[in-house]
């Protein structure tokens, strides 16, 4: 059992007893996993699929495991309880989390703009038509809560007084709800030409805003980041590697493929559009997180913007490392 133990040392347990029942490559058994979580299934967070996929992680030393969590609160309790080892998330999350008293840091900043745009019925022709009416989001507090909030405050609506916010969960949920009138806006990461498609108006296209937030952050513990800095730096390693190969354009068809083998609600007459209007496009390259976009975040929460405040929640030295080297530029 000593040489087993020693041949297996850099796994976690639940992986040593998958290898002992049905064996693993000599990759994988000189290898450490990771766990890495995704807040929700999207063309931004799929990078983690394509990455996965394509042995980017591998030829990292790391065998993969990724979780899509079901929000960004989701994975940041994953983060704290340590069932998973990097996670993709908002900033607004680390933000609320480290508040409470986790000590979580973000290493790269994958979008640092929103990414889901506010759809309203064909009833709704301008802002002031959502007055009193009711906007489904998923949940409250996340990403697409910020949206709204912004989206409506640019719009000349006070999302405290002027709608009623409803948390409907799923995406397929709300666009069923959006079709029967329950309610009359909702956020979506459909395309502008299949929101149109599907009888609905693009009220506010907040990916193509020139405002900065953080969207999809990479995030982990740092305690991960003092114990494990090598598995840190596979992850990112390999996430930037796998942004590479999905914003160039030649390899289009096969990134697609790789995300519809993941997603299985993929509408494949939109694929093409969504690559366009939601997927490598809105990454930042480099991935470096946006400092406007977490003062951005301190204000809609109404806490001071204080470089003491956000600042220690980032640390950039292995993203620094890998743009020096030409791994994440």
């Amino acid at each position: 059992m000593g040489s087993l133990a020693g041949k297996y040392r850099l796994m976690r347990p639940g992986l040593i007893v998958f290898c002992l029942i049905a064996g693993c490559s000599d990759v994988e058994q000189g290898s450490t996993h990771a766990d890495i979580g995704i807040a929700i299934p999207s063309y931004v967070h799929a990078v983690a699929w394509l990455s996965e996929d394509r042995g980017l992680f591998r030829d990292q030393q790391l065998t993969t495991t990724v979780h899509v969590m079901g929000g960004s609160s989701a994975t940041m309790r994953g983060l704290i309880s340590d069932s998973i080892d990097v996670g993709i998330a908002g900033g607004d999350s680390v933000l609320r989390a480290n508040r409470a008293g986790a000590d979580l840091v973000i290493v790269a900043g994958l979008v640092n703009r929103f990414y889901h745009r506010l759809i309203v019925g064909a009833e709704i022709e301008a802002a002031d038509d959502l007055r009193d009416r009711a906007i489904g989001l998923p949940f409250l507090g996340g990403p697409q809560d910020f949206a709204v909030r912004f989206a409506l405050q640019e719009l000349g609506l006070d999302y405290e007084k002027d709608v009623r916010v409803l948390s409907l969960g799923k995406e397929f949920n709300r666009i069923a709800a959006l079709s029967r009138g329950d309610i009359q806006a909702t956020t979506s990461q459909a395309s502008p030409p299949l929101v149109e498609k599907m009888g609905f108006r693009v009220l506010a296209d907040l990916p193509s805003w020139d405002v900065r937030f953080p969207y999809a952050m990479v995030v982990t513990r740092r305690q991960t980041l003092a114990q494990r800095r090598d598995l840190v730096r596979g992850v990112l390693t390999g996430l930037c590697r796998g942004i590479a190969f999905y914003r160039d354009r030649q390899n289009q068809t096969e990134s697609l493929d790789i995300i519809a083998r993941h997603m299985s609600t993929l509408d494949e007459t939109d694929r093409d559009s969504k690559y366009e209007t939601s997927g490598p496009s809105l990454y930042s390259w480099p991935p470096v997180p946006s400092e406007d976009g977490f003062d951005q975040v301190l204000r809609m929460l109404g806490g001071p913007v204080d470089d003491e405040i956000t600042r220690p929640y980032l640390d950039l030295g292995i993203l620094k490392e890998l743009m020096h080297s030409g791994a994440c530029s």
